[in-house]
């Protein structure tokens, strides 16, 4: 009869064991499952580094090299506040408004144009040789939104 109640030990520690082991793994599968959720909710609401919060705006460029004169117009994009945009060639910076002859807070949108000329308020002839950027100074960033020619990057 003992060799009866040892098995019985043996046959109920193995259930014993089953049951804890079905458990635990339960548990660390529960517990996968919290961390993959937490971890992708992290990175859908994670602060973007200027992903979908950055400005964007293109812009178009005519450019008449008998006069040298260069017509800037914004093409495509998000609102600017006129103050907010800087055309920069050199030594010369002029905000917007400036040059379009509005407030600073008055908001650049599609269609707005300006015109770079020696004799006008930019000051500067605008020739094959002159590189030009427009900046965008607003918030906290300062970066350049497009260029002229486009394949330059220096003023």
């Amino acid at each position: 009869m003992t060799r009866q109640d040892t098995r019985r030990t043996v046959r109920g520690d193995e259930r014993a064991i089953t049951v804890t082991d079905s458990i635990a793994a339960g548990s660390l599968v529960v517990l996968a499952v919290v961390l993959a959720a937490g971890l992708g909710l992290g990175v859908l609401y994670a602060p973007s580094d200027g992903g979908t919060d950055a400005t964007r705006a293109n812009f178009s460029y005519q450019h008449f090299a008998d006069d040298s004169v260069l017509v800037v117009t914004f093409a495509k994009g998000d609102p600017i506040t006129a103050g907010d945009l800087s055309i920069v060639s050199g030594e010369t910076n002029r905000t917007w408004a400036m040059l379009a002859n509005t407030t600073e807070s008055e908001e650049v949108s599609e269609g707005s144009t300006i015109q770079l000329t020696g004799t006008g308020r930019f000051g500067k002839p605008i020739t094959t040789d002159t590189s030009v950027r427009i900046v965008y100074t607003g918030g906290n960033e300062t970066r350049v939104l497009s260029s002229w020619p486009p394949n330059s990057s220096a003023g």
